[in-house]
């Protein structure tokens, strides 16, 4: 602690002393003697900046600094202003009136003192990650605008309503505690199959784990090798195929491409004991020999994105030799090889929070979608959690209708078996980048029998798969490899990126000798969405002729089933 600090403690103690009414009563003598017993101990216990202690304490004391001048302020209101917020939870007028600015300003102080606190505590890297997360998470819970009654907001509207706000609060509650989860969106306004998903098709092949969907031609002619999509099993397929303004499906098809779509099974506990080797076996390699039978090609473009990108990458790496000749390329959204820096989810992974979960998985033999997506919340609890709290609860009011925020409430189980596997293996260990560390279906994993052409993409504000980790992939396998940065989030930036009406950008041919910082500042940026330039890429580095639309969907080995979307896609487990 630095001598202006205490010298600028013991003004106020004088301050206090001789203008607030709680000393008014007492011997000015004893009270000095005591402020400097109080200023010696300090002076003793930090012991000098070089001690360790130091930096504690100075925010300790900057902090009962702080907020024993707002209580002199709120002591003497007619010399008082309150300080300037930049947080957006307390920007509105009623924040300024009345008791309301020493909340505020009490709270930001504390909220400061105690991340300050947490993230000077000097520990190992993870440990210092995780106490700092966590002691934001807390400050975040304490903030006044989560309570009914020290928010001015809330306290207003029930007042104007007569109470009706709360008691449709209320209401709101009962039916969260009920569902098991806090409403982010209007679920009444979407069904699957009706305002989502609604790309015509039908659903071809089905197993245990998956059904694959042909997509309805658009144009006249197709393109001769098809295009394979393998969503995440963490989340529904349909986020490719929203709606007519954001569906990659539909745009694809609209460009005469031909499409095809793994829908995986939302598992429950009698599935928990599907591994790595299942969905891969059973999955993905099924839907390609599926995809290459009835497109009659032996040159499939394969996409993946998020963890479906990295079971694709698994998958490739173990190709047997009669399924090689049917890919074609590979392209990969926001998927991870190197698991270094896993982004923000990497402060969840360590052995003491994976055995207390492994608990948990093998009472249920699954991991909860529900588990997953609430840690995702976690991440950003603001405006993933306590926004809503206070929207729905607190304010009485319904959440709008958002197609996104649907799909991501709508969440898919993982089993037990893959989800240990995933986490342990890849997350903690980091194994799946080094040849022959991991074993999948008897084979040595090496990244490097990835041969085809591949086509990377990442996105510049993706807290989930960091875009610097995406490009580090690239050298990890023997292909020709094309790097795309875009502009946008996880979804935003990747699988929601329609040309029309785009306000995104992203970045191509950079340096690839060069680190991530230095490709970027080499490369060249372009407005718009990425789809086209990689539809270009495809066409040069897997040529395919035009071919006549097909007149129905399958072939007689493999028959039109169901309508598309299918039935897994509607499973609530």
């Amino acid at each position: 602690m630095k001598t202006d600090q205490m010298d600028a403690l013991a003004q106020l103690f004088k301050q206090s002393m001789e203008s607030h009414p709680v000393f008014s009563n007492m011997d000015a003598g004893k009270m000095q003697e005591m402020s400097k017993d109080f200023f010696k101990s300090f002076e003793a216990m930090y012991g000098g900046d070089a001690h360790p202690f130091a930096e504690w304490t100075g925010t300790w004391i900057k902090y009962q600094t702080d907020l024993a001048q707002v209580w002199l302020n709120a002591a003497n209101p007619e010399q008082a202003t309150a300080a300037p917020t930049t947080d957006s939870r307390f920007m509105g007028d009623a924040w300024n009136e009345g008791i309301f600015p020493l909340l505020r300003h009490s709270y930001e102080l504390t909220a400061k003192a105690m991340t300050d606190l947490a993230d000077g505590a000097g520990l190992p890297e993870h440990e210092q990650s995780k106490l700092s997360f966590y002691a934001r998470v807390a400050a975040d819970n304490m903030a006044p605008s989560n309570f009914a009654i020290t928010n001015p907001d809330v306290l207003e509207l029930a007042k104007e309503t007569g109470g009706k706000s709360l008691v449709d609060g209320f209401k709101n509650l009962l039916g969260d505690l009920e569902k098991g989860y806090i409403t982010t969106t209007d679920e009444d306004a979407f069904e699957v199959g009706k305002n989502l998903a609604t790309t015509p098709g039908a659903v071809i092949f089905r197993n245990a784990l998956i059904e694959v969907i042909q997509y309805e031609p658009m144009t006249a002619k197709q393109r001769g090798n098809p295009v394979l999509i393998v969503p995440p099993c963490v989340n529904k397929f349909y986020i490719f195929d929203l709606n007519e303004k954001k569906s990659m499906v539909r745009y694809l098809l609209e460009q005469g491409q031909s499409v095809y779509m793994m829908s995986w099974r939302n598992p429950g506990p009698d599935q928990g004991d599907h591994g790595w080797d299942d969905y891969i076996e059973q999955g993905i390699f099924e839907a390609l020999k599926v995809t290459s039978d009835v497109s009659k090609s032996k040159s499939v473009d394969m996409l993946g994105w998020c963890n479906g990108g990295t079971m694709l990458i698994a998958a490739l790496s173990v190709l047997p030799p009669e399924l090689k000749p049917l890919l074609g390329s590979a392209t990969f959204l926001s998927s991870m090889i190197s698991f270094e820096d896993p982004g923000q989810v990497k402060v969840f992974m360590d052995e003491g929070q994976n055995a207390a979960y492994d608990m948990r998985l093998k009472s249920e033999k699954i991991a909860p979608g529900r588990d997953i997506a609430n840690a995702m919340a976690m991440l950003h609890v603001n405006e993933s959690i306590w926004n809503f709290v206070i929207s729905n609860y607190l304010l009485g009011k319904s959440p709008a209708p958002f197609d996104v925020l649907y799909w991501n409430s709508d969440t898919s189980n993982l089993p037990a078996k893959w989800y240990s596997y995933y986490i342990e293996e890849m997350y903690m260990a980091d194994k799946l980048k080094v040849p022959g560390a991991l074993t999948l279906l008897g084979r040595p994993v090496d990244t490097r029998n990835i041969d085809v052409p591949c086509y990377f993409v990442a996105a510049d504000g993706d807290h989930i798969v960091p875009w610097k980790g995406s490009y580090s992939a690239t050298p990890l396998v023997s292909g020709p490899a094309e790097f795309v940065l875009t502009t946008g989030g996880h979804v935003s930036g990747t699988v929601i990126n329609h040309p029309t009406r785009n306000r995104k950008r992203f970045w191509t041919d950079g340096n690839d000798a060069l680190d991530a910082e230095g490709w970027l500042g080499s490369a060249s940026v372009t407005d718009g969405s990425w789809w086209p330039h990689w539809l270009v890429w495809l066409n040069e580095n897997n040529p395919a002729e035009d071919r006549a639309k097909p007149k129905t969907l399958g072939n007689k080995t493999h028959k039109a089933l169901d309508p598309a979307p299918g039935k897994y896609v509607l499973e609530q487990v």
